[in-house]
Formats: structure tokens, C-alpha cells, sequence
């Protein structure tokens, strides 16, 4: 009888233990509907004396590997003279990102825009042909989904003197 009861109580103390344990594992409510990328930009060169130098994510390229459209979002311009530049894209959706780019426009002329860097395989290189402004291979692209919702250490070189 008493080792009945023993066990009964071993019984329901390891109830009472269980169901007070709580769950840690990530529901899909608690997963964000947007993600975020960030990284660095080390910039060579010499400042341009007019434009304005951006980061800008895009979802479309077109052949070969040049932007397509608009960006998904873009930096503030950079100030002048910033030897690195540290930026975050954030509230972006969950889909496959084509490239992160460097580059410098012209705020008067939409048209007049030149790449700078691009994020791809290796970060210490612009990826941009100095004699065509094109890239010399594919970006590497950039998945935001549940497993991946934000990316850091999107690092990239951006060389001013691709810019007019």
C-alpha cells in the first residue's frame, strides 16, 4: 500500500513537473512578417565632387547583372569623406534579393548613375569592370525567409574613382 501511494505521488509530481515547464520553441506567430540587412561599405578612392554616393538593395537585374527598376529601398546619401560606412535595411519582405550595390548618381539627372561595388564573393573587391561600369560576375543574392530573417555581414567595396 505504501509503495502504491509512493508511486502515485512520483506519478503526479512528475505531472505537475512536466506541465510546468514551458515551451521555448518559436511558434510561426512569433515569427516577423519582414527582415533586415545590414553590413559595411569600406570605400577607396577619392570623393566625388558632385553626386551622392547610396547603398541600395534590388530584387531585379537585368543582363548583365545591372539593376533593374528602382530599388527595394536605398541608404540616405553618405557624407562626404566616410572612410566605412555601416547600413541597415530593415522591413524588408521575405523573397530572394538580387544584389546589394554601391553607387553614385546624379540627384538632377535620374540617368546619370554609375556602380561603385557590389556585395558578391569576395568583399575586398568592387566586382565592377573599371572599363565598362558593369559587373564582372553575379552579385551574390541575398534570402530573407523564417529561418533567415536578418542577414548581417553584407560587406562590400566600393572604389569612388568609378564615379565621373
Amino acid at each position: 500500500m505504501k509503495k502504491a501511494l509512493l508511486s502515485l505521488l512520483a506519478i503526479f509530481a512528475m505531472l505537475l513537473w512536466l506541465s510546468a515547464c514551458s515551451d521555448d520553441s518559436t511558434s510561426p506567430e512569433d515569427i516577423p512578417d519582414t527582415g533586415s540587412v545590414s553590413g559595411t561599405v569600406t570605400f577607396t578612392g577619392t570623393w566625388p565632387s558632385n553626386g551622392d554616393i547610396q547603398v541600395s538593395i534590388y530584387t531585379g537585374l537585368n543582363p548583365p547583372y545591372i539593376p533593374m527598376g528602382p530599388p527595394e529601398q536605398a541608404t540616405d546619401p553618405i557624407p562626404a569623406n566616410t572612410g566605412t560606412y555601416s547600413f541597415k535595411f530593415e522591413g524588408l519582405e521575405k523573397t530572394t534579393y538580387s544584389a546589394v550595390f554601391v553607387g553614385w548618381r546624379d540627384p538632377g539627372d535620374p540617368t546619370a548613375s554609375r556602380l561603385l561595388g557590389m556585395y558578391w564573393t569576395d568583399p575586398n573587391a568592387t566586382g565592377i569592370d573599371p572599363m565598362t561600369g558593369l559587373p564582372q560576375a553575379a552579385p551574390t543574392t541575398i534570402t530573407i525567409d523564417n529561418d533567415h530573417i536578418d542577414i548581417t555581414g553584407i560587406n562590400l567595396t566600393g572604389d569612388l574613382d568609378l564615379a565621373p
